[in-house]
């Protein structure tokens, strides 16, 4: 035994949560994108737990799978994808050998922030259109905590102009997210955001 004994024991699991400064904000599609990316590229196992009451996940898990919506989990792509998440399936996966467990949130306002301060790190999504602009009116603080926090903010939607004139005025950055029309295929622009932004 002692030190000739070799260590079973996976490796850290890292956690990342995603939430959005609104509701459609991108955080499932990023949250998608960014598992394919992990899984696909980089070899690493990979969940993705829903941890809103959008039901986003056991609709499209049903979609692309056809399994009933009521499966508490399924697999797409060799990312394993939990639906309706609670933290009694976060422990659960913290001892099945994940690599990196992504947390789909939803809105920032309809979360307890408690819950995004345990993750490793937090993505938080903003959006420049013109009809979502009512989140820069910052429901649940969204700027304070992503700039106490140091939570990377990122745009998949509206003007470029717009979040570039932020960008000079205002804090916190925002960093553009490629187009991805598909979450589940991973583009050479794609690869190369997320290796910087994970």
């Amino acid at each position: 035994m002692g030190h000739h004994q070799k260590n079973t024991a996976p490796a850290r699991t890292r956690v990342t949560g995603v939430t959005g400064a609104g509701r459609a904000t991108g955080t499932t599609h990023l949250c998608v994108l960014a598992a394919n990316y992990l899984c696909g590229a980089c070899g690493r196992k990979t969940a993705v737990l829903e941890w809103n009451g959008h039901g986003d996940f056991a609709r499209f898990g049903s979609v692309c799978t056809g399994l009933s919506a009521e499966e508490s989990r399924y697999q797409i792509q060799e990312v394993d994808f939990y639906p309706r998440s609670t933290g009694s399936v976060l422990a659960d996966c913290l001892h099945m050998g994940y690599e990196e467990i992504l947390i789909d949130f939803g809105s920032l306002a309809e979360q307890n922030v408690e819950e995004l301060l345990r993750c490793h790190r937090v993505l938080l999504t903003v959006s420049f259109s013109e009809w979502q602009m009512e989140a820069f009116g910052d429901p649940g603080g969204w700027k304070e905590r992503a700039a106490e926090n140091g939570w990377l903010c990122l745009a998949a939607f509206g003007s470029e102009e717009s979040r570039k004139r932020w960008n000079r005025r205002r804090k916190p950055t925002v960093q553009r997210i490629p187009l991805s029309a598909d979450a589940f295929t991973v583009t050479q622009q794609v690869m190369e955001f997320m290796g910087e932004i994970l």
